[in-house]
């Protein structure tokens, strides 16, 4: 056995980890590894504090006692010789004893004379240093145990280009997005376990600001210990009275599923952010986060998606329904839909309510406004997940296609969002042709150029895809031709008009 091998097995005796042994010790927890892997041995004094620490001898410690104590039980006492001859075997025997001791000496102590040595080999990698304080990584940082020691990175700017003074490299191909900045790059990366996010701007020299460090795997800890597969109840400890409980994150894109969210940002973080994924009450992941654009106020309490934590537990007494809120009707739309998303056991007097709120407030949605609420730099993701729903929903009232139709003439919906509305609309001319061109006809719509914007639109949406297009003429075929069902002229001539434009001048 080694002296690194009798190291170790004398320090899980004790019950020791290497740390614990190189703080009783005065050295680092790399110095420990090194001489249990017989990579660098201790010196004098290290050596006899070893044997002290571990209740034996130097010798002992150095494998010299035991083995030749071994060595002497396994001999077989050599068979007596004639008295005349006795003395020269005595001391033939003294002597190959004593050569024995010193080749065992020599062996065991050469590594010890030449441990200097060793440890100077310039192919070991540096020995790091130890876990570095909060005063060093601030708040908003992840470190982990690295082969030089550890590391750390910490949100905002950089002193250095990625990967920031760290030993990381990409592990998978990573995205580069343009930015509304002349020159400047927004850079997602895959570094293993972690995975970040940094901006880099161009000049002499360049500049790089650390956004986001995310990691779903243990041994990634924040400057308070806490990392993934932690109880919830060590992170309450760890940042006690200074956490807000945000509701599920639901959605693409997520971090990692969860039930709730915990977010460690004080006010004088001006929008930093430690967000804490929590699944079956353990943390299933950790974001850290800088630099949002709506600093504090992204994670201020508002009593509709982050509540207070008062003595360890949310506290939802001061939340606000729908009604209650003075929010405006964009606001309405997205916390009624965030409802609708999130909450799987909501009932159906609140659904129905939420699906109210959604379809009679589409007429004053501020498009761009709306992106606005979701997350910071994911405002388009934010905008077709409220298309997607008007686009899977295959139960419609009158109240609720008035609700549709009303907004495809009176919002400030353009652009690429159009697009999507219009197949949202056409689903529902196909669903309920009869009541559909009769909500066109409505005095809700007396505007000729509004009627003729929504037949536009309607015809639009149901020219793509091919076999989409077939249900639509199949649609308003029978619809302008079955008796009676369009009984007023205003609802002939607007039937007359879609069949003209879904039949007749398809794209």
């Amino acid at each position: 056995m080694t002296l690194g091998e009798r190291i170790c097995q004398l320090r899980r005796e004790q019950g020791l980890s290497q740390e614990a042994l190189a703080d009783r010790m005065g050295v680092s927890r790399q110095a420990v590894s090194k001489w249990e892997k017989n990579l660098s041995y201790p010196d004098t004094e290290n050596l006899l504090a070893l044997a002290a620490l571990f209740g034996v001898s130097a010798d002992e410690l150095a494998g010299l006692r035991r083995e030749s104590e071994n060595r002497a039980e396994e001999e077989t006492p050599p068979p007596p010789a004639p008295r005349r001859r006795r003395r020269f075997h005595v001391m033939l025997g003294g002597a190959v004893i004593l050569m024995v001791v010193l080749a065992v000496l020599a062996l065991r102590i050469a590594p010890l004379v030449a441990f200097h040595q060793v440890t100077e080999e310039p192919d070991l990698p540096p020995e790091g240093q130890g876990r570095p304080g909060v005063e060093e990584t601030g708040e908003f940082a992840l470190l982990w145990q690295g082969e030089r020691g550890y590391e750390y990175l910490s949100v905002g700017e950089q002193a250095e280009t990625f990967p920031f003074g760290t030993t990381l490299s990409p592990t998978a191909l990573g995205t580069t997005e343009d930015t509304d900045f002349a020159g400047m790059t927004l850079h997602r990366v895959p570094c293993g376990a972690l995975s970040l996010t940094y901006t880099h701007l161009d000049g002499e020299p360049a500049q790089e600001v650390l956004q986001t460090v995310e990691t779903i795997t243990a041994g990634y800890e924040t400057p308070r210990g806490i990392q993934v597969g932690s109880d919830e109840s060590a992170v309450l400890d760890a940042y006690e009275g200074e956490l807000v409980y945000l509701l599920e994150e639901s959605g693409e894109n997520i971090l990692c599923p969860n039930d709730y969210r915990y977010a460690y940002a004080p006010a004088a973080a001006y929008g930093m952010a430690i967000e804490f994924y929590l699944r079956s009450g353990h943390v299933a992941g950790i974001a850290v986060r800088s630099a949002d654009d709506r600093g504090n106020e992204a994670w201020a309490v508002d009593n509709r998606s982050i509540f207070p934590i008062v003595n360890g537990q949310p506290d939802f007494s001061g939340r606000q329904e729908a009604e209650q809120e003075t929010t405006d009707a964009t606001q309405t739309v997205y916390i009624a839909l965030q409802a609708l998303l999130s909450d799987a056991n909501l009932s159906a007097e609140d659904a129905y309510r939420c699906r109210r709120d959604i379809y009679g407030n589409l007429y004053q949605l501020d498009w761009q406004a709306y992106g606005a609420l979701g997350e910071a730099g994911k405002e388009d993701e934010t905008i077709f997940e409220l298309l997607r729903y008007l686009n899977t929903q295959e139960t419609l009232s009158e109240s609720e296609i008035t609700g549709l139709l009303a907004g495809a003439v009176d919002s400030n919906l353009d652009g690429a969002y159009t697009d999507s509305y219009t197949i949202a609309m056409a689903r529902a001319f196909v669903a309920y042709p009869e009541s559909y061109v009769k909500c066109i006809a409505s005095e809700r719509f007396a505007d000729a150029d509004d009627r003729q914007i929504l037949i536009s639109l309607t015809g639009y949406g149901c020219d793509v895809p091919e076999d989409f297009h077939a249900e639509a003429v199949e649609a308003i075929t029978y619809l302008v031709r079955r008796s009676g069902a369009l009984y007023t002229e205003t609802e002939k001539t607007c039937g007359q008009a879609l069949y003209e434009r879904i039949v007749e001048n398809p794209l």
